[in-house]
C-alpha cells in the first residue's frame, strides 16, 4: 500500500508543470505548461536568441556580453523558466495599448554562465504580445520564429 501512495505521489510530480522560483526575497509560481504559442525560439538580426523547450528548459545567449563578473564565462546560457501564474492557477498578463505583456521567469542553471555578467541566477523578462506576434522585451528585436 505504501508503495502505491509513493508511486502516485512520484507521478504527480513528474506531471506537475509547475516550479516555485525565488525572485527578489519572495517566492513566485511558475508553469511552463502554457501550449505551442509561447514554445520555440525568439531571435533577431544578430547572433543572441531565446529558446523555450516544451520541457520547461531553454537556453539563452546574449547579442551583446559586456561588463562582466570576473569568471563570467561568454557562452550560452542554459536555463529553465516558468511564466507566472495566479492564485486561479491561470497565467499572469498584462494587458497594454500594443496588446499583453506575459511575466516570465528564467534561472541559470549555471553560475558560471547567467544573467547580467553573472550578477544575477534569475532573471525576470516578459514575452510581448502584439499583433498576433510575440516578442521578447529585453531584446530590441527577438521574435518568435
Amino acid at each position: 500500500m505504501v508503495l502505491v501512495i509513493f508511486l502516485l505521489l512520484t507521478v504527480a510530480q513528474q506531471e506537475s508543470k509547475e516550479r516555485i522560483f525565488e525572485y527578489n526575497g519572495s517566492k513566485v509560481l511558475t508553469t511552463y505548461d502554457v501550449g505551442e504559442k509561447f514554445i520555440g525560439t525568439y531571435k533577431g538580426a544578430k547572433s543572441g536568441y531565446l529558446v523555450l523547450n516544451q520541457d520547461g528548459t531553454g537556453s539563452y545567449q546574449y547579442d551583446v556580453f559586456a561588463f562582466a563578473l570576473e569568471g563570467c564565462r561568454n557562452e550560452l546560457i542554459r536555463l529553465e523558466w516558468g511564466f507566472m501564474i495566479d492564485d486561479q492557477k491561470e497565467v499572469v498578463r498584462f494587458e497594454r495599448e500594443y496588446g499583453f505583456s506575459y511575466p516570465i521567469l528564467m534561472r541559470a542553471l549555471s553560475p558560471e554562465a547567467s544573467f547580467q555578467g553573472c550578477r544575477k541566477q534569475i532573471m525576470l523578462d516578459f514575452i510581448i504580445e502584439s499583433e498576433g506576434k510575440l516578442n521578447v522585451s529585453s531584446s530590441d528585436d527577438w521574435a518568435k520564429d
